[in-house]
């Protein structure tokens, strides 16, 4: 399958936009011109949300219990992580950092020509480390099959000081 599109950042869009359903066509194509996208259901929203507010209760089965058993994480600093298992060990690290995912933007989104299902999203990440409360922002590419998260790709941003 093709990479998954920034064509939020890429494009220039700075400003949250919001599903309105199947149907919206989206106005950009992907660099060789053959994909185009429509907005996904806002179901896949609920989805991602329900996904992110099970990290911040530290629900280590419930967060489990919105991916495959095949999930593949790739994470800022270019750990992959594959499978549940994997998943498992890692949420259990990450927990001890106190962490609070706060999204702020979500566009899921269909491929017209493949049909696979998206959603690109911005979030706020808060935790706790020796060093004192550390933020960034992530933005998350994160493909569904069959209603459940099944790759999901993460980038960050030190959030600027007048932010923190």
């Amino acid at each position: 399958p093709p990479p998954p599109l920034f064509f939020n950042a890429y494009y220039g869009i700075r400003h949250p936009l919001w599903s309105r359903g199947l149907g919206d066509v989206y106005k950009r194509q992907a660099e060789d011109g053959n994909e185009k996208f429509v907005n996904a259901s806002d179901d896949y929203t609920d989805i991602f949300k329900e996904w992110l507010e099970a990290h911040n209760e530290k629900d280590i089965d419930k967060v489990l219990s919105y991916e495959t058993d095949g999930v593949i994480l790739d994470l800022p600093d270019g750990t992959l992580i594959e499978g549940k298992e994997a998943h498992r060990q890692g949420l259990e690290n990450y927990f001890t950092l106190d962490p609070e995912l706060n999204m702020y933007w979500a566009l899921p989104y269909v491929g017209v020509n493949n049909a696979e299902v998206w959603i690109i999203a911005g979030s706020v990440e808060d935790t706790t480390t020796e060093e004192g409360e550390q933020s960034r922002l992530l933005m998350v590419d994160a493909q569904f099959t069959e209603d459940k998260l099944s790759r999901i790709i993460f980038y960050e941003k030190a959030r600027p000081s007048s932010q923190n």
